[in-house]
């Protein structure tokens, strides 16, 4: 388990009302709550992006599924659900591995 730190915010207090009422209807301290709806906000937003960029061809689809913590097939399965077709072959800045020189035969005297 990741060690845990503490992060002072600040929010708008209609804000906090709902995150309040959240934490009442989950029967969960406030913190506690807090934690929660950041981490589930993280993983919607992260997601989103990640499937943005895949869209764009920025990404491979083993690097978007690295990004989100899934595995390929889970990958693949979330890019059907958000009706994205697989790419056969994105234009992801990768460098083709170089190619040793061409030897030249050499001269028999």
């Amino acid at each position: 388990m990741d060690p845990i730190r503490r992060v002072n915010t600040t929010m708008p207090e209609s804000l906090l009302r709902k995150v309040d009422l959240y934490s009442e209807l989950n029967l969960e301290d406030r913190a506690t709550a807090i934690r929660q709806l950041v981490a589930e906000g993280l993983r919607v937003k992260l997601e989103k992006t990640v499937l943005e960029r895949y869209r764009e061809r920025s990404m491979t689809l083993r690097q978007a599924a690295d990004l989100l913590g899934i595995t390929y097939p889970e990958m693949d399965e979330l890019l059907r659900r958000n009706q994205i077709p697989l790419v056969e072959e994105p234009r992801v800045a990768y460098r083709r591995p170089l190619r040793p020189p061409r030897r030249r035969p050499r001269r028999r005297s």
